[in-house]
């Protein structure tokens, strides 16, 4: 009755026969001695997918679920539809259709092809909320669907890995993420709802908000960089000066210079009065540039690279300082070298375990996120070894960016291949009042 095929998914019937979903949309009805009986069109094959392991394929119909009364059964694939089924009388036929819902793209306005374009979403995950009608569902897009008379989004994920996060000066509450599934996302933190998204066209890598919260730069993995209005998300300026991944990108203090960083071990400089006009390149680092961060005085920008080297580098000129920068004030410090971040690093680790780490506002306390899905908080500077921290755990992949918000009040960190964005509330616990003996010296 059908050629072979991958089984996308699967469930029982209560009288015992089995039913699979299969990559071109159908429904295989299967007896209890194991016999394909019956070939059931029910969904639309779908966008076809590229799989590691073997040919093409679509993604077909991922998912069965029967309800608990054992008479409904739902199945959900990559037309975007939720088509539920009579299977009371025990078995499933093409004339078993009780309705069907369907669900539309959230991303309508764009143009972007792939996992980030108008299509129809395909679902990958479903379930029931018992004694109800409502269902929820998971789509390829790492989008969480309630379904029901009015589907609506519950949460928004991003579709590939994700590395970039910053918060918005001018709105502590307010903060970006940037992820190779081409989307930027702008969340509140405080309601910890989407606020507005777009599809950039490009896989994101980093991203920043200027000082005055105008504008958003986001550094793609292709080299490019997108400057977006960052109220509309509309793009204010494009430019591609690097070969490869844009890793950092840094406005200064005063809001006047733009700095990127890049994998082909070079920091442009772009001047955002002449309408973000290319002034200046600095080289020197040996490998790919991590972490820029500028002085407090805008005048040095400090660079440290994955052959564990810090540069400074005057941005008007693009020359190497040679000078010691031990005195020099810093408007933020998210590089994990230097003297202040020397006791981040656990014992046994080799230099790429810690991939961020960024000082509070008050410049009291330090945040760090590690390969071991952990987010780390020290007091700042930390310079001791084995320094004494509270750690943090939910993420299950590296973690690759973390960010406190400009009133301390929450900290956002970001993984990589989990996808997951993570809040956590910022506190300072009061030290509790002394009530031991009083020394002789303070009595009176």
């Amino acid at each position: 009755l059908c050629h072979y095929n991958t089984v996308m998914s699967a469930v029982w019937l209560p009288s015992g026969k089995c039913l699979s979903g299969m990559p071109g949309g159908e429904i295989a009805v299967w007896s209890t001695d194991r016999k394909c009986v019956r070939v059931v069109r029910a969904h639309a094959p779908g966008q076809s997918v590229l799989r590691e392991d073997g040919p093409p394929t679509f993604h077909g119909v991922r998912c069965l679920k029967l309800r608990a009364d054992g008479r409904t059964l739902l199945s959900a694939g990559a037309d975007g539809h939720v088509i539920r089924w009579d299977v009371s009388s025990g078995d499933l036929k093409e004339g078993s259709v009780l309705g069907a819902t369907p669900v539309k793209s959230p991303y309508q306005a764009s143009t972007a092809t792939g996992p980030n374009g108008p299509a129809a979403p395909a679902f990958r995950g479903l379930d029931c909320m018992p004694g109800s009608d409502m269902f929820i569902a998971g789509t390829h897009r790492s989008d969480i669907w309630e379904i029901d008379e009015t589907p609506e989004v519950l949460i928004y994920g991003h579709s590939s890995d994700l590395y970039g996060v910053a918060w918005d000066p001018t709105q502590p509450s307010v903060y970006a993420t940037a992820a190779e599934g081409e989307n930027v996302f702008v969340w509140c933190a405080a309601r910890r709802r989407l606020l507005r998204m777009v599809a950039l066209g490009n896989k994101g890598r980093c991203v920043t908000f200027s000082p005055d919260g105008a504008h958003l730069a986001v550094g793609c993995k292709n080299g490019g960089l997108h400057v977006l209005d960052a109220r509309t998300l509309t793009r204010v300026h494009w430019a591609k000066t690097f070969e490869s991944t844009v890793s950092d990108v840094k406005y200064s203090p005063d809001g006047k210079l733009l700095a990127a960083a890049s994998n082909d071990q070079f920091i442009d400089i772009f001047d955002r009065q002449q309408g973000y006009k290319k002034i200046a390149r600095c080289s020197g680092h040996s490998s790919t540039v991590r972490h820029v961060d500028w002085s407090a005085d805008c005048s040095v920008i400090r660079t440290m690279c994955s052959a564990y080297e810090i540069l400074y580098f005057s941005p008007r000129s693009g020359k190497q300082v040679v000078q010691n920068q031990r005195d020099t004030e810093w408007s933020t410090w998210t590089g994990v070298l230097g003297f202040s971040v020397m006791g981040i690093w656990p014992d046994g680790s080799d230099g790429t375990d810690v991939n961020a780490c960024d000082r509070s506002s008050s410049g009291r306390h330090l945040v760090t996120a590690d390969d071991f899905g952990g987010v780390n908080l020290f007091n700042y500077p930390c310079v001791v070894e084995d320094a004494p921290s509270s750690r943090g755990g939910g993420h299950s992949s590296h973690v690759m960016n973390v960010r406190f918000s400009p009133d301390d009040n929450w900290v956002v960190s970001v993984g990589g291949m989990d996808r997951a964005v993570f809040q956590w509330r910022f506190r300072t616990l009061a030290k509790p009042p002394y009530k031991g003996p009083v020394p002789p010296w303070e009595v009176e």
